[in-house]
C-alpha cells in the first residue's frame, strides 16, 4: 500500500512538474529590436576596419575588424510568467592576436534601453564592462572628458566609461572613430593616428 501511495505522489508531482516547463508554457512572444542609426556611434568599424595601436609603450599591433555579427539572444521571463523576449543583438570584434582583441556589444534589452558593453583579452586576461545606456554614445559631449591627448593626437568629445572595475582601470572611445585608449592593470592600448 505504501508503495502505490509514493508512486501516485510520484506521478502526481511530475504532472504538475511538466504542465510548468517552458515547452508547453502559453505566454506572449516580444520581439526586440535595435536602432541601427545608431551603430556609427557605438560601432563605428565596418567589416574591413584596421586600426594601429601601441601595447604597452613599445609594440604596434594591427587590430583588424572580425565583420559585424547580428544575432537573437533570447530571454525567458523570470517573473512567474511564461514571456519570451528576441533581443536582437549586434558585434564586432577587432583583434590583433588570438589573445588581443577587444569586442564591442549593442544589444536590446527587454525594458526597450539598449545596452552596450566592452570584453578586451588581453594575453591571458579577461575584461568586462558593465552594461552602459547607449545613449551614453550619443551624448558623449556631456561626459567626464572632453578632450585627450593620446600618443601626441588631440581628441575633442571623447567619452571615458565611468565606473570600470579595477582591473580595468580606463577606456575611451569617440563615437565614429571607436576605441582611442584601453588601460587595464597589466596593459594599455593607444590608438596610433
Amino acid at each position: 500500500m505504501k508503495t502505490k501511495t509514493k508512486l501516485l505522489a510520484l506521478f502526481t508531482a511530475l504532472i504538475l512538474f511538466s504542465n510548468c516547463s517552458k515547452d508547453k508554457c502559453q505566454g506572449s512572444i516580444y520581439n526586440k529590436y535595435l536602432d541601427k542609426s545608431y551603430l556609427p556611434d557605438i560601432i563605428p568599424y565596418s567589416d574591413t576596419s584596421t586600426a594601429f595601436f601601441l601595447k604597452n609603450g613599445r609594440d604596434t599591433l594591427l587590430f583588424t575588424s572580425q565583420g559585424l555579427k547580428e544575432e537573437t539572444v533570447k530571454y525567458y521571463s523570470s517573473e512567474g510568467t511564461c514571456d519570451t523576449y528576441n533581443l536582437q543583438k549586434f558585434s564586432l570584434t577587432m583583434a590583433a592576436s588570438d589573445t588581443d582583441y577587444f569586442q564591442i556589444n549593442y544589444c536590446a534589452d527587454r525594458q526597450l534601453v539598449p545596452l552596450v558593453n566592452f570584453i578586451v583579452l588581453s594575453g591571458e586576461n579577461y575584461y568586462e564592462t558593465r552594461e552602459f545606456s547607449y545613449s551614453a554614445f550619443r551624448n558623449y559631449i556631456k561626459s567626464s572628458i572632453v578632450k585627450v591627448t593620446i600618443l601626441n593626437n588631440v581628441y575633442d568629445s571623447v567619452f571615458s566609461l565611468p565606473q570600470l572595475e579595477e582591473d580595468f582601470q580606463e577606456l575611451i572611445v569617440k563615437p565614429k572613430i571607436g576605441v582611442l585608449k584601453i588601460k587595464t592593470l597589466r596593459t594599455t592600448y593607444e590608438l596610433i593616428k
